[in-house]
Formats: structure tokens, C-alpha cells, sequence
């Protein structure tokens, strides 16, 4: 193993009318509507929680706007958090508690990139415009999957065999999200700088990652089956159960 880095009549009038009210209940409000229509074009949202127009909202959504109005790839969602009808929004972010304005950025595949509360830059915003690789490892992590990046040399497609039979493992396939991206890939490379994967090797570089949000390592492409689950074992991400032979395995070489 080469270790590179550590670290959801009547009586029929009557059930109709309920019917039509629940539907109603049950119905997206306006910023989920947006929030949705912006994922099926590949758009992130920024979600802009306010309380009412005070001078600290209309200077954050004033960032937002002269930042964000000139691309395409970005939509601002407007969300007043004592409106009913987007109870759904707010509580998934437990706005309500939120010092406000604030402004929740989601990728379009639902991945949460970041929250900012009371005030924002222009950088910061645009620092929550994460690559693909970035937002789908989010994504897993927020599922509460181990994730597996593997940063792969030009032109390779081949996932490390220590890989595959990490994922294949019974105690760890339901999950596990193994992410690839290329190495060189210019829409990538913040991204593996911030994790510390180098990109000049000729071999892939696997970089390990546990929920919520742990660095295991950044390793070889030899890194093996045992020793990523030996890894998780030993940064405690491994299972619940006592007996189980990598934390056993992890026990003996601490002895």
C-alpha cells in the first residue's frame, strides 16, 4: 500500500373536497417548484431564507442577484420562512432557527453545498458552485454512504481492484458510492486540491471518505480490500458490531 494523505352524492362531494385539500397540502410550494425545475436544468439553487425586507435582506439578495445574474447555471429562490406553503423548504433546513437572511445553496442533484447565514460575498457564492464530482460526493455523504473517489490517469477508466472488492464486500455494497473522475479534468481541480489528491500520477489515487464528513485518506492505487476496511474500522466508521473481524483486525495491530 502506498499512503499518500491521512487525513422525502354527499358523501362523495365531501371525500372530494378532502381529497382536493390534501393534494393541496401535499402540493410543492412556489420555491420548491423552482428548486426542482432549476435540477432538471442542471441549475443550482440558492435559496434565500428572509424574515421580512430589512436592510440586511435587501443587501444579500443584492449579492445575489449581481453575482449570480449573468449565469446560467444558477437560480435564486426566494423563500419567506413564515409562508406556509413552503413548510417543506423550511423545515428541511430547520430555517426557522437560522440567524436571518440566509442563503442555502443546492446542487442540482439535491446535494447541499453550503449555508451561508446574515451575509454573503460575491466569492463565497461562487465558491458553492461545486463540480460534479464535488456535489455527488456531497450527495453520497449527506445519504449517509461511505465514499470512495477515484481520481484515474488520462484515458482510464479502471477502478482499483482494492476498490471493487471493498464494494463487493457484503458488510459494506448497500453503502458504498465509488465516485470517478479524471484526474486531470480542469472543472476537478479545486476540488482535488482541497482534498490533497495529487493529479500528476500515473496510476489512480483513491481518496476515502466516511459520513458525515470524515477524510479517512488519500491513498495508491494499491491500496487493498482489507486495509480501507481496516481504515474505517479505525477512524470508528466501520459498524456497531464488537465482533466484527476488521475491528477485531484493528485491535490487534494496536496491540
Amino acid at each position: 500500500m502506498t499512503r499518500i494523505v491521512a487525513i422525502n352524492i354527499r358523501t362523495v362531494f365531501v371525500l372530494g373536497v378532502l381529497l382536493a385539500l390534501s393534494h393541496r397540502a401535499d402540493a410543492a410550494g412556489p420555491g420548491q417548484q423552482a428548486v426542482t425545475a432549476a435540477a432538471e436544468n442542471g441549475q443550482f439553487s440558492f435559496i434565500m431564507f428572509y424574515r421580512g425586507n430589512d436592510s440586511a435582506t435587501k443587501s444579500m439578495y443584492g449579492t445575489l442577484k449581481s453575482t449570480l445574474e449573468s449565469r446560467d447555471d444558477a437560480v435564486i429562490v426566494p423563500v419567506r420562512i413564515d409562508d406556509s406553503a413552503e413548510k417543506a423548504l423550511i423545515d428541511r433546513f430547520d430555517a426557522t432557527r437560522m440567524p436571518m437572511p440566509a442563503v442555502a445553496v443546492l446542487a442540482p442533484n439535491d446535494a447541499v453545498c453550503i449555508v451561508y447565514p446574515q451575509r454573503v460575498t460575491p466569492e463565497q457564492l461562487t465558491v458553492a458552485i461545486v463540480s460534479p464530482a464535488q456535489a455527488e460526493c456531497l450527495k453520497s455523504l449527506q445519504d449517509k454512504k461511505i465514499t470512495i473517489l477515484c481520481a484515474q490517469p488520462d484515458g482510464s477508466a479502471e477502478i482499483p481492484a482494492g476498490v471493487r472488492q471493498f464494494q463487493a464486500d457484503k458488510l459494506f455494497q448497500e453503502r458504498t458510492q465509488v465516485v470517478t473522475v479524471q484526474a486531470k479534468d480542469p472543472n476537478e481541480s479545486r476540488f482535488l486540491r482541497q482534498l490533497r489528491v495529487p493529479t500528476d500520477r500515473p496510476t489512480s489515487v483513491v481518496a476515502f471518505m466516511a459520513p458525515p464528513g470524515v477524510m479517512i485518506g488519500v491513498f495508491g492505487e494499491n491500496i487493498t480490500h482489507r486495509e480501507l476496511a481496516e481504515k474505517l474500522a479505525a477512524a470508528g466508521q466501520c459498524c456497531d458490531d464488537e465482533n466484527c473481524k476488521y475491528h477485531k483486525s484493528h485491535g490487534a495491530k494496536k496491540k
